[in-house]
């Protein structure tokens, strides 16, 4: 269960939305119009089972329809689930898809525009995050999907470790420089190296530097903690004829800094998912973490985090070039929901992911800590009812919108999974010393050659090019000097 606290704030905002006449409601005696029809879901953990929990009363009100879901774990959902697709059947009707695989699951999902046009369907398409809206929804040129998770990564920090009077005089005596929220690599690694190893809130406890995610399976956390510092140093996924880059200057610098800063992180850390350095932050044992937005529910629940209140949010650090920082943080990589291809019951399946779709319907499914899900509309970052759901709720959506502008997705091609697991497994034998970062990254980029050939070099090419002209018009390329020149 949510700590009390927490729990009560928020169904207390909810309710007072409920109130307002912001949720569906259904006129007594009005008819449900698909009484009786239950949907099968398919999702890849629990707590994403339970976000679709939160709406089923609504739904039942409204529609009359049952939800029952499905869950295939993490390390295994792409591979059932595309198993079952590339058969030409599918038991579900409604599928949650990671977006960075939307070249593998595409041509299974149901064409939306169609049904929009044929129900009258409304998505509130104006409300979704633009960057969301651009890499989430669309398989050659159709809409398909709706989102469902906007997961990036933000930075946050305990204003503890940085404000107090003797941590900012040790600090400035050891480094030059003084002890704030770091804004680029190297100061972020010196704050790790600095807050590790003692009582940095003024107890006699060992605490740890920095936080972060290593292990290498499930979502690829350790790809995830390399490429916003790989992007910064200029790096970038393929060229233009597909020749991997992971293993250029900006990559092999990228590991080594995080090799060479493994001792300030806390033992253990090669098999942190998610969850485990976030509850090290909230617990004030780390300073430091930069990881997804679910996070900041966690750091703000009064009777879990010792930090509520005192917790700071902003950009991951990036690299400071020719005197100007870059910012480069991750699409991390986010959840989509369709509706199958192959589903029997097509028209009703539309109609609840219209419905857990609308601004009112996801925003209980963000605002719940026990979902994991996080913000994906810009009603959801501006809504009153969130910014007050804890201590410096404003300041923590402030900053997620504020980190939208930067962001990079994963190489949206068929095969992403393949190409994301290869490299995080890469990453994490250099974290533990199994192999140095520049044969890691080799053996990397020679495993995503493999995977290249074996799809089709020219179809990957095609598929990559679209992709590589969208991150070009971002404001992403490929500096190979920059790895050199990042201070």
């Amino acid at each position: 269960m949510r700590p009390a606290a927490l729990k009560v704030s928020l169904t207390l905002a909810l309710a007072g939305f409920l109130a307002a006449g912001a949720f569906y409601a259904r006129p007594v005696g009005a008819a449900r119009p698909y009484e009786g029809q239950t949907i099968r879901a398919v999702v890849n953990a629990e707590y994403v089972k339970y976000s679709l929990s939160l709406v089923e009363k609504d739904l039942y009100d409204k529609l009359g329809v049952k939800i029952e879901t499905e869950v295939i774990p993490l390390d295994a959902f792409v591979s059932k689930t595309l198993l079952e697709f590339n058969s030409g059947s599918s038991p579900w009707d409604l599928v949650m898809f990671g977006p960075s695989n939307m070249p593998d699951y595409g041509r299974h999902f149901e064409p939306l525009e169609p049904w929009i046009e044929k129900l009258k369907l409304d998505f509130a398409m104006d409300d979704i995050v633009p960057v969301f809206a651009k890499v989430m929804l669309r398989y050659q040129g159709k809409l398909v999907s709706m989102p469902y998770d906007g997961d990036i990564h933000i930075m946050y920090w305990n204003k503890v470790a940085f404000e107090r009077a003797d941590n900012q005089k040790k600090f400035k005596a050891k480094y030059h420089y003084d002890l704030k929220p770091p804004k680029t690599w190297k100061q972020w690694d010196d704050a790790a190296e600095f807050f590790h190893g003692w009582g940095w809130d003024g107890s006699d406890k060992k605490l740890f530097g920095a936080g972060a995610s290593y292990k290498p399976s499930g979502s690829g956390y350790s790809y995830h903690w390399w490429r916003s510092r790989f992007f910064s140093y200029g790096g970038q996924y393929f060229d233009k004829d597909m020749k991997p880059l992971i293993n250029t200057a900006a990559g092999v610098r990228a590991l080594e800094e995080m090799v060479k800063t493994m001792p300030y992180y806390p033992p253990g850390v090669l098999l942190f998912e998610s969850e485990e350095p976030k509850t090290m932050l909230v617990k004030g044992e780390v300073p430091l973490l930069y990881s997804w937005t679910s996070t900041g529910k966690r750091v703000g629940n009064k009777d879990e985090s010792v930090i509520a209140g005192k917790a700071g949010f902003g950009l991951v650090p990036g690299a400071e070039i020719d005197g100007k920082i870059v910012n480069r943080p991750a699409i991390t990589p986010g959840r989509g929901m369709a509706v199958s291809k192959y589903s029997k019951k097509k028209e009703v399946t539309l109609k609840v992911l219209e419905f857990i779709s609308t601004p009112d319907q996801s925003l209980k499914i963000v605002m719940d800590p026990k979902t994991i899900m996080d913000p994906w509309r810009v009603s959801h970052l501006r809504s009153p009812i969130f910014r007050k759901a804890f201590p410096d709720a404003d300041k923590y959506l402030d900053a997620i919108e504020a980190t939208f502008p930067y962001l990079v997705p994963d190489p949206v091609v068929p095969a992403a999974d393949e190409y994301q697991r290869k490299l995080s497994f890469e990453i994490t034998e250099a974290l533990a010393k199994r192999k140095a970062p520049k044969e890691a990254l080799d053996t990397a980029a020679a495993e995503w050659d493999k995977v290249t050939e074996r799809r089709g070099r020219d179809k990957q090419k095609a598929a990559w090019g679209e992709k590589l002209a969208e991150m070009k018009a971002l404001g992403i390329e490929y500096h190979p000097d920059w790895a050199a020149k990042a201070k």
